[in-house]
């Protein structure tokens, strides 16, 4: 049988020796020191598979750890936080005297369930400010002499989170401060008054012990059988008689009714408050049972829950702005959806353990913060690109090139960004082809090429400009160094491996700038690589294990296939 022809495999040298001849691709070479590597004992080649694995997994053991440390000990939120429901709210008063001494007595809002009050400020106008605090309430103060018009105002910050209260399966006492302060009959709440009786009586309400039944019946009859009236009556035995009131009114009338059935209730004066609109002062009741403050909305809007988007002013009194001593007073509320801010993130994110402060990165100033944030996302793309040069087998221009391309094309959509990319690299090659003929040498040839590919850039910008395609502009910030690289690489395949080799290996070069676009531009990506650095452990870990894998890759299946049908099943020597 005739064997295929093959070129002597040595060469004698002018010593006499016989050297090997060099193979001719890098695959070759490749293929040449893995059958090396196979002659070694295998005791050798398992140790250093041995070392490989060790050290990978002492990497990602020691980055999950701190991982670990940080999100389970001291609960470090592991995706972005920004939490909703933070608001600014300011309340701007005007008031007018004529010389005499007053003051103006607003409700404040306090933090407690469904609620945190931060960042409060305040301006007097001429005026001298306090707060006071009085069974959990607190009001702001402005005393002084009212001389003219006066503006004064009070701000702050909310985070509101939505409220769900289990509802009592048993009678629980209620504290004494709070059956006397909210159990009674008052001149607001007369649920000592007939008429309250004698609802109640044809209620036929549960027994006493069944706290959640009464609070039921009470607010079903409130709710649905007393209509809401703008301008009704704010009183809770005329809205009683008339069927009908004020939304100030209903609460009054479920306040009196739940102390009329032995359950302590107290009215409370909020703010409602929704994106693009001006707030509104909204009141709402609570009933005390099971040893805590039910909401109750008299309108019917809610029950046993408060929504989101509801802050609590004053517990216990539906008294609003008022003032004394002045001639005329207004008042407006505004509110404005707010985030948190850079270094209140900051102070959110970095852990109390002192070892882990020295080590946060939010400690840096907030302008090397949105540096690094981009840097930290850097390791995940390399880590996609070691999976397909050494997993796969994919040949790409550069070991790094796909990451630098898709780090440029982040800021715009990808099939704009590729596009441009293609252009301005066509030109460029068109640009290589002509110095070609004028035999230039390398740093004069390259300098030629980065002024045509700058050229190609700003006329990017100008046609996005010219057409209103905002995503063109970002154009001016590709890596000009980067892609006149590119553009020789690309020149220098098509001389050397043929127009073929060269656009296949763009291609590849392309597709796995393609998988690494969504992980670069991903802010979550960045938010976790930024915030637990450690995690770099476990991707230089990772690599590790890739970097010892020595098998065959998934192209190279592909490629020798063919093997699989010849004689023996592998092919024969």
């Amino acid at each position: 049988m005739g064997a295929p022809a093959v070129e002597p495999a040595a060469r004698r040298g002018p010593l006499g020796r016989e050297r090997a001849l060099r193979p001719r691709h890098r695959d070759d070479r490749v293929r040449g020191g893995a059958r090396r590597r196979g002659e070694r004992s295998g005791s050798e080649e398992r140790s250093v598979t041995r070392a490989a694995a060790l050290a990978g997994f002492l990497l990602v053991l020691l980055g999950l750890a701190v991982f670990g440390w940080k999100t389970w000990v001291y609960e470090l939120p592991v995706l972005p936080t920004d939490p909703e429901g933070i608001w600014r709210v300011e309340m701007a008063v005007s008031v007018r005297g004529v010389g005499s001494r007053g003051s103006v007595r607003a409700p404040l809002p306090s933090t407690g369930p469904g609620q945190e009050v931060y960042d409060e400020r305040s301006a007097a106008d001429r005026l001298l400010f306090t707060i006071r605090t009085e069974n959990g309430e607190r009001t702001a103060i402005w005393r002084g002499a009212f001389d003219g018009v006066h503006e004064i105002a009070y701000g702050f910050r909310v985070r509101l989170e939505r409220i769900e209260t289990p509802l009592p399966t048993e009678a629980v006492r209620p504290p004494r401060e709070i059956a006397e302060q909210y159990g009674g009959p008052t001149r607001e709440f007369p649920s000592d008054a007939p008429e309250i009786a004698a609802t109640l009586a044809a209620l036929s309400l549960p027994p006493a012990s069944d706290p959640a039944g009464r609070m039921r019946s009470v607010y079903a009859m409130v709710a649905h059988e007393v209509g809401s009236t703008e301008g009704g009556a704010d009183d809770a035995l005329i809205a009683l008689a008339n069927r009908a009131g004020s939304e100030r009114g209903k609460t009054a009338l479920l306040v009196t009714l739940l102390r009329g059935a032995g359950i302590p209730a107290r009215p409370v004066l909020g703010l409602d408050l929704h994106r693009g609109a001006t707030p509104r002062e909204t009141p709402w009741a609570e009933a005390w049972a099971g040893g805590v403050w039910i909401p109750l909305s008299p309108a019917g809007a809610f029950f046993a829950e408060r929504p989101s988007h509801l802050v609590a002013l004053r517990p216990g009194s539906l008294v609003g702005v008022e003032a004394t001593g002045a001639e005329a007073i207004s008042y407006r509320y505004d509110a404005l959806r707010e985030h948190l801010r850079s270094e209140e993130l900051a102070a959110m994110m970095v852990p109390p353990h002192r070892l882990l402060r020295a080590f946060s990165l939010y400690r840096l100033p907030v302008q090397t913060q949105s540096t690094l944030r981009l840097l930290m996302a850097l390791p995940l793309g390399a880590l996609i690109v070691a999976v397909f040069r050494n997993l796969v087998g994919v040949p790409t221009f550069g070991t790094f090139m796909p990451v630098l391309v898709a780090f440029a094309l982040r800021d715009v959509p990808v099939h704009i960004g590729l596009a441009m990319v293609a252009a301005v690299i066509g030109l460029g090659v068109f640009g290589r082809l002509v110095l070609e003929r004028l035999r230039l040498l390398l740093v004069p040839r390259l300098s030629i090429l980065l002024c045509m590919v700058v050229l190609g850039v700003a006329a990017f910008a100008l046609l996005g400009h010219e057409f209103e395609r905002r995503e063109l502009f970002t154009g001016v910030l590709f890596p000009i160094v980067i892609l006149t690289m590119l553009i020789e690489r690309f020149s220098i395949a098509v001389a050397e491996e043929g127009m073929r080799t060269a656009l296949q290996r763009a291609s590849y070069t392309l597709l796995v700038t393609v998988a690494v676009y969504p992980v670069l531009r991903d802010p979550t990506a960045e938010y976790v690589m930024f915030s637990f650095p450690e995690l770099v452990l476990c991707i230089m870990g990772l690599l590790v294990w890739i970097g010892g894998y020595t098998g065959y890759r998934l192209f190279d299946l592909v490629r020798f296939r063919s093997f699989a049908t010849l004689p023996g099943g592998a092919g024969a020597k």
